[in-house]
């Protein structure tokens, strides 16, 4: 994870979430780090840069904030042009009553932890005077509370805190459209196995997991055609937003839709990271399975999976969409990556893929490394089972196994359907040292030297960016990613 939006994308939701990958990184800053304080003003609790690139040391501020409130803010006048950013590069933490107030021109960054011992509140603010920031939760970054009682405000708007499962379920049940947040990582192992979604309810506020967690989380559907996951359905208005579900077991009957974060989702989900499984089984109306949302017809930005998603069924069950991050998807799903399996066993006629089972929308600047299995009749594919729009700037590495009456199986595509649909597809790549099929025509199942599908050694992959892979979104570090392209918004957990 390597970004937090607070606020939907129902309007020019792609337009604006392209501008934030380098947002932060590229302006000068008040970073808040172990590095000694300098060119910064702090009188009455108020601290104010004074020149471009100022800091404002850990200590020092934990000092203030144990004898009185504190706001941090990024100047203003011309200053503030330069100084956009609060950027937090080490973590601290305070049990005073005394608040935090972070206020950015821009963006607010928290790369490390951040502890609220106490009761006391914070509060967060982006654009304060300028465009196109965010709030923003790096791999490492959190923002934790005491308890549930703290207060926390981001943008002018008061969130809920909420330190369990049931308590958010309850609050949403009470306010589907409200603002929530949860106060701290949060064990689920107490709650035992939920026989349905824990939130039930369509959801169509926002919800920022402030980058904790929640961990071992276990569902599993007591009946057929249920929406499976922590979020049953996501309404286009809904936002899920910087939140970690680890260790999660997901498993549903036929006919249904499961995956971790949502199992239905018109909205958002950005920033989020799930990992365990997901398991269900084929049914006679179609389900769709996967590791992050199960059917996506909204948006999934900066995301990922490493859950394992399987599908098992009948020889006559009609079909199944089984991606290691998102089932189907007729939305779209942005600079995200999934590292889990996907595979079906057992069933009729399937589409499974890496990323995607299958992909009926807009799919760019993504990556699967998971191994991908069909041991009957289907569609399957490194990237994407099944594609019937638009797919770039994107590649796989997992293996692509077919059983013996597979009717299509590509190194990055089962089914390129595209074209013919007005779609395209451009600078799509999958490995060919690793993937099973070194075939340099089968990039795609159904189209011997599809346009827009190469194939690669990881060497070759590993030596350069492929082409057409922007440089501003991707790169490449022999100790990153075992030296293959990653997303720098998003890189590797």
């Amino acid at each position: 994870m390597g970004l937090s939006r607070t606020m939907g994308f129902s309007t020019g939701a792609l337009a604006l979430a392209a501008t934030l990958a380098g947002t932060a990184a590229s302006h000068a800053a008040v970073t808040i780090s172990s590095a000694a304080t300098q060119n910064m003003n702090c009188v009455s609790g108020v601290c104010t840069p004074t020149a471009k690139d100022a800091v404002l040391n850990v200590n020092d501020l934990t000092t203030m904030l144990a004898t009185g409130n504190v706001q941090v803010n990024t100047g203003s006048g011309k200053l503030a042009a330069h100084v956009r950013d609060i950027r937090i590069s080490d973590g601290f933490s305070w049990a005073s009553t005394n608040s935090l107030t972070l206020s950015a021109f821009e963006s607010v960054t928290f790369d490390k932890a951040v502890s609220v011992a106490g009761s006391a509140p914070v509060s967060l603010a982006t654009n304060s005077g300028g465009t196109g920031g965010s709030l923003s939760f790096g791999p490492k970054g959190s923002l934790s509370f005491l308890s549930p009682s703290n207060s926390l405000t981001i943008d002018g708007n008061v969130y809920t805190l909420a330190g369990t499962v049931s308590a958010l379920a309850s609050d949403i049940a009470s306010n589907p459209s409200g603002f929530y947040a949860l106060s701290a990582n949060y064990d689920a192992s107490p709650d035992g196995i939920y026989d349905a979604s824990p939130i039930p309810t369509t959801f169509t506020g926002t919800f920022d997991g402030l980058g904790n967690s929640i961990s071992h989380l276990s569902v599993s559907g007591s009946a057929s055609d249920m929406n499976i996951a922590l979020f049953a359905y996501v309404d286009t208005t809904g936002t899920i937003d910087s939140l970690r579900v680890t260790a999660a077991d997901i498993r549903v009957k036929k006919n249904s839709n499961a995956a971790v974060i949502a199992a239905n989702s018109n909205g958002t989900v950005f920033n989020t990271f799930s990992s365990g499984k997901v398991r269900g089984a084929t049914g006679n109306t179609g389900s769709n399975f996967g590791g992050l949302v199960g059917d996506n017809e909204g948006a999934v930005l900066y995301s990922a999976s490493s859950a394992a998603v399987s599908a098992s069924g009948k020889e006559n069950a009609i079909f199944a969409a089984v991606g290691g991050l998102v089932g189907s998807s007729d939305g779209s799903i942005e600079q995200s990556y999934a590292t889990g399996a996907a595979s079906v066993t057992g069933g009729g006629a399937s589409v499974a893929g890496g990323l995607v089972g299958a992909s009926n929308g807009l799919l760019e600047n993504c990556y699967a490394e998971g191994a991908v299995a069909i041991d009957k009749t289907g569609e399957l594919g490194g990237l994407a089972g099944l594609n019937q729009l638009t797919l770039g700037a994107s590649y796989s590495t997992g293996t692509a196994m077919g059983g013996s009456d597979d009717d299509y199986v590509g190194g990055s595509l089962g089914y390129d359907a595209g074209e013919v649909d007005g779609g395209s597809v451009s600078d799509i790549y999958w490995d060919t040292t690793t993937s099973g099929i070194t075939n340099p025509s089968q990039g795609a199942g159904n189209i011997a030297n599809d346009p827009g599908i190469t194939g690669e050694t990881s060497a070759q992959l590993q030596a350069s960016l492929p082409a057409g892979f922007d440089p501003t979104i991707w790169a490449e570090n022999p100790s990153i990613n075992n030296g293959l392209p990653y997303l720098i918004a998003n890189p590797p957990q």
